[in-house]
């Protein structure tokens, strides 16, 4: 089965974002932005009030071609599934789950997994929902409260990365050409594929509900070895990413 056909997709865009659509294909697209701004072009499944709700559940599988506008778009970008754990103002809600394939340029240093740049494109899955709810609510507050503090976010971003389950793995293509991009999460494996080979296998993914987001915007985040930090990366020419939605017959 492929998930996303019954998928009730929405446009989540922000400042000038857009989504073009042509059948199942669609160009999410950014404009030229400053770095004071935040830019979103979005389709995702879920609402973003809090508390946010989501109805994926494993076993799904997701299988998309994609291509991008440049080999290295300003901000993030990506498709598959996470829970959405952050306000817009990095504000942590919630703690981080996701399967999905990811993109951040070099403005942003995410070291999810040891070894691993903290930019550039990826198969990335995470599972931090491996403490009990009170103490992810406690630990959430705690880290909102010192992760501007250097000394204190050091301690903190070290705990964090022993208390999750991630792995990840590079994807050195050329990012404007067209591929196909297949995930298969399942309860106790999710599986990674690219133009029909695995590509990453990661045990123990999020067992969680998740919602379905494939995005272009202009955020820059840290989580490297001493800071956490969420801000803007200014866009200087239009930027997007094409994504076609593969169904049963493809």
């Amino acid at each position: 089965m492929i998930c996303m056909t019954p998928f009730a997709l929405t446009e989540h865009l922000i400042n000038g974002g857009r989504v073009d659509r042509d059948g199942r294909r669609y160009r999410l697209t950014v404009p030229p932005t400053s770095a004071d701004a935040y830019v979103d072009a979005q389709l995702d499944d879920y609402a973003h009030a809090l508390p946010r709700r989501f109805t994926n559940h494993p076993p799904q599988t997701l299988a998309v071609r994609a291509r991008f506008s440049h080999q290295q778009v300003k901000g993030t970008a990506g498709f598959g599934f996470w829970n959405h754990p952050f306000s817009r103002e990095g504000v942590v809600v919630d703690s981080p789950c996701n399967v999905w394939f990811f993109y951040s340029s070099p403005e942003s240093d995410l070291q999810v997994a040891r070894g691993l740049p903290g930019h550039g494109f990826k198969a990335s899955m995470l599972n931090s929902r491996r403490m009990p709810r009170a103490a992810i609510t406690i630990g959430g507050l705690i880290f909102n409260a010192l992760r501007h503090i250097p000394a204190a976010s050091k301690v903190v971003m070290a705990a964090a990365r022993g208390a999750v389950n991630a792995a990840e793995t590079m994807l050195d293509v050329d990012m404007t050409e067209w591929r196909e991009y297949r995930l298969n999460w399942r309860p106790e494996i999710a599986t990674f594929h690219m133009n029909g080979k695995e590509i990453l296998r990661a045990t123990r993914p999020p067992q969680t509900a998740l919602g379905f987001a494939a995005w272009i915007d202009n955020y820059r985040a840290s989580a490297g070895g001493s800071r956490y930090e969420f801000a803007y990366v200014g866009v200087t020419q239009e930027q997007w990413m094409e994504i076609e939605i593969m169904g049963d017959d493809d």
